[in-house]
């Protein structure tokens, strides 16, 4: 082929181009992804066990819990469930959107189950709270008593950590034995409702009250109208009445009587350190973890106890929201809001 037919077919052929180097895929997006379905096929299977569960057994008279063995050997012959109450006793839901549950709901579910659990001998109760809402409060007390009311050798120990103030000291109440920490706070027993009114204020700023009622009492404690001493009249017979259902039960579960108390001055809703607990038999002793667990087994003429820790199985509102037990603080009564409410809580 002569030199002008090779130039030919190279016209027309064209050598391909020099290779170049592909570049390579990042793996780190490959991760990213991987993680991201891990996380959303978690929150479906956790969706799924909520919506779908198994429905053998009634959920709210035999509810599902956790139970991680905390101290001792499984073979003991005394089964202990140690549960816990951190915060403020409201019903309020936490976590993102408040899918997380509320503390008091949690706590209630908790104390059901062990109640029919046969094979749980004792509670240890640890407490550290403020108190809060007096239903709520009542509600956890009268959980307390029946699971004692469901077997006679059946025993609570309270272990008080920070504080115990009012409602705090309410559920503590059907303890056998209260444990204080050398340093915890103890007490306030006692009612309030709180409320702010703003009458002068929007007098001032020209806002009025034009809220429509079917009788002259049934807005009561109006946060924009004057204060009227019938209403606080009629409250403060409520707060009243809330305080001597308390006062009672204290009277009842502690060993000191009525006079003592009066003259102690232990139910006039101060807190008491709790060395003056201890004097004053607000407790029945000082010490730490080992030393309620010591409490629960001289319960049991000083056998040895395994002691489970309980949770409820928080789903996916608890992957999605913050601990169940993490304290909220009540609402004021501010305008529109009608945030007010009866509270055994100690608030500084």
């Amino acid at each position: 082929m002569s030199q002008d037919s090779a130039n030919m077919v190279d016209a027309h052929n064209p050598p391909p181009p020099p290779p170049y180097a592909i570049p390579k895929k990042r793996k780190g997006w490959k991760i990213f992804f991987r993680l991201v379905l891990g996380v959303s096929l978690l929150l479906n299977f956790s969706m799924c066990a909520m919506l779908f569960g198994t429905g053998m057994q009634p959920e709210d008279e035999m509810p599902t819990v956790v139970e991680r063995l905390s101290w001792g050997e499984r073979t003991a012959p005394v089964k202990a469930a140690v549960l816990r109450y951190d915060g403020m006793i409201m019903r309020r839901p936490q976590g993102l959107l408040g899918g997380g549950g509320d503390p008091v709901t949690r706590i209630l579910r908790e104390i059901q189950a062990v109640t029919v659990d046969p094979d749980v001998k004792a509670i240890l109760f640890q407490v550290s709270s403020p108190g809060g809402g007096v239903t709520s409060s009542d509600e956890i007390y009268r959980a307390l008593m029946r699971f004692k009311a469901s077997d006679p050798e059946r025993r609570i120990v309270v272990q008080i950590r920070d504080l115990a103030a009012s409602g705090g000291y309410y559920i503590s109440l059907p303890a056998d034995v209260v444990v204080a920490n050398p340093t915890a706070v103890v007490g306030s027993v006692g009612v309030m409702l709180s409320a702010v009114n703003f009458h002068e204020l929007g007098e001032k700023i020209g806002m009025k009250d034009v809220t429509l009622t079917s009788s002259e009492n049934k807005a009561l404690l109006s946060s924009l109208k004057p204060v009227d001493p019938e209403h606080e009249e009629i409250l403060q017979a409520v707060v009243d009445d809330l305080y001597a259902q308390f006062r009672d039960l204290v009277l009842e579960s502690r060993p000191f009587d009525a006079a003592y108390a009066e003259t102690h001055r232990l139910l006039d809703g101060r807190v008491f350190t709790a060395r003056d607990a201890l004097a004053h038999e607000l407790v029945d002793e000082l010490g730490y973890d080992d030393d309620a667990r010591a409490a629960v087994s001289r319960l049991f003429a000083n056998q040895d106890v395994a002691f489970y820790n309980i949770s409820a199985p928080s789903g996916l509102a608890g992957l999605l929201g913050a601990s169940a037990s993490s304290p909220s603080l009540p609402a004021l009564n501010l305008p529109f809001t009608g945030g007010a409410e009866f509270l055994y809580l100690w608030r500084p």
